[in-house]
């Protein structure tokens, strides 16, 4: 796979997910206390977003989904270990 894909993808996954917890912390902050009695704010509010992006799931299939979901988890596995290399690196361990 080409390195430009992947960096395309890389900035697509880190702006949208800038821009949902952007999302999210605003209304989070914004919410009145009473919005949601007897339920938390931020879980009424994810369970909304997941409602949101449904059609564009249903649109790409569970197979994609489960698959994307893997793949942004090793996305993140990666990246950690990556840091914790190069820390340990910097320390000269």
């Amino acid at each position: 796979m080409a390195h430009e894909d992947v960096r395309a993808f890389t900035e697509e996954v880190l702006r949208t997910g800038l821009v949902l917890i952007d999302l999210l912390s605003t209304l989070v902050d914004d919410l009145p206390d009473d919005a949601f009695p007897g339920e938390e704010p931020a879980k009424v509010l994810v369970d909304m977003l997941a409602g949101s992006m449904q059609p564009a799931a249903d649109a790409a299939g569970a197979e994609a989904v489960l698959r994307g979901t893997a793949l942004v988890g090793a996305l993140l596995d990666r990246a950690l270990a990556d840091v914790q290399t190069a820390a340990k690196m910097a320390r000269g361990s």
